[in-house]
């Protein structure tokens, strides 16, 4: 006598529906992990972009500036500002960029709004001479496109960042 192997129909039938349900319930969690994932990497990139440029200022004891491309989520560009006046020119070295961050927004409050500045001592200041200008300290918002949680990086007058989570109403 000859066994045949398989399911049924109404065993696939019933697999299928299980299946569907799982999907069906899993998706949107998994759609709003992306999110979630994409704008803590955003955060971070921007968070590593700063300790990079204060970090440049101190071991070369020059003015290094990070200033936005257009917007901060369109990227930005890490130079060395040899004339002090937070905008890059042909002559001034350029250390690093970032290209464009999709699926989240990037604003910085007043301060924070077009650049960061750090003098050899690793202070953020803005623009205007070698060591000097007023001190710059600010908060950077990072939040998804769609509504969500964020971040925020918090620039102290040391020029030292710190991370704190952003409310879905900061986000709005």
């Amino acid at each position: 006598m000859v066994h045949q192997r398989g399911l049924t129909l109404i065993e696939l039938l019933i697999t299928c529906s299980v299946l569907g349900v799982l999907l069906a319930i899993g998706i949107p969690s998994f759609q709003q992990q992306l999110e979630a994932n994409r704008t803590r990497v955003a955060a971070d990139t921007l968070l590593q972009a700063i300790h990079l440029t204060r970090s440049k200022a101190i071991s070369t004891n020059r003015r290094a500036t990070l200033r936005r491309l257009d917007t901060w989520h369109a990227g930005w560009e890490v130079f060395y500002d040899r004339d002090f006046d937070g905008e890059r020119d042909t002559n001034e070295q350029q250390i690093t960029s970032a290209s464009a961050l999709d699926g989240v927004t990037i604003n910085g409050n007043g301060p924070l709004a077009d650049y960061i500045s750090f003098i050899g001592s690793g202070e953020s200041r803005y623009a205007g001479t070698a060591s000097g200008g007023g001190f710059q300290a600010g908060t950077f918002t990072i939040c998804p496109t769609t509504p969500g949680e964020g971040y925020q990086l918090i620039l102290a007058r040391s020029g030292r960042v710190r991370i704190d989570r952003a409310a879905a109403a900061d986000c709005e």
